[in-house]
């Protein structure tokens, strides 16, 4: 223990691949989240055994280990989860989305700041094959008032996903739990990085109006050069 008094930052559980006994659930989430939530985890069920996903290597080499009743977890992941692995997990597989329902795809906070939305969220849902599409478990929404970038906006979401999480932590530590829907339904456009990317480029005549949205939402912008005769 250091002598500052500063508490120790907990290590993330190890990668599937690196496990070698059985798995409960699986967390398919970086490093830093990963420890957070099984922290929360553990507070609610101390023997469970957990590992982590970075890759879907990992979810491949987990499929061995895994449970009866096992679960995976997904937090604000860009990884997709092949649909053959996902009858796996028998306690079910779950993804906390940092967006509304409104929202679902790549990207959600900066087509809702594109889109001068008044009201953003994050949702908690169940995972099928097709992303973003699963049940809705659980969702939380707030007003957008005073976040004038897509950045603002995702750190805003981060937080809130996060707090879904710990509302929703004691059901997915009890593996024989059966989770139900909200009654909610995914409604919008699912975007796609390809999306995301073709915003970015603005035609060379793009008006100041249009041209600000852009930098607001999707940063980076660049207007593409014409291609050589």
């Amino acid at each position: 223990m250091s002598g500052s008094g500063a508490a120790a930052t907990p290590a993330p559980p190890p990668r599937a691949a690196e496990w070698d006994g059985p798995i409960d659930i699986l967390l398919l989430m970086k490093e830093p989240e990963a420890a957070f939530c099984e922290a929360a985890l553990k507070r609610c069920a101390g023997t469970l055994a957990i590992a982590r996903a970075a890759a879907v290597d990992d979810i491949v080499a987990a499929r061995t280990k895994l449970t009866a009743r096992a679960r995976l977890i997904g937090f604000s992941t860009s990884i997709v989860v092949p649909g053959d692995e996902l009858r796996h997990y028998g306690g079910g597989a779950f993804n906390f989305h940092p967006g509304p329902p409104e929202y679902p795809g790549n990207r959600p906070s900066a087509f809702a700041c594109y889109d001068r939305a008044e009201v953003f969220g994050v949702t908690f849902h169940r995972m099928v094959a097709r992303v973003d599409s699963g049940e809705i478990l659980d969702c939380e929404r707030f007003p957008t008032h005073g976040m004038e970038t897509a950045g603002a906006l995702a750190i805003l979401a981060y937080q809130r996903l996060a707090r879904l999480f710990l509302n929703n932590v004691v059901s997915l530590a009890a593996l024989n739990a059966e989770l139900g829907g909200n009654g909610e339904t995914w409604s919008g456009r699912k975007t796609t990085l390809a999306h995301f990317n073709a915003m970015r480029a603005v035609p060379g005549d793009v008006d100041r109006s249009e041209l600000d949205r852009r930098m607001r939402a999707f940063n980076w912008v660049y207007t593409p050069l014409p291609d050589s005769a």
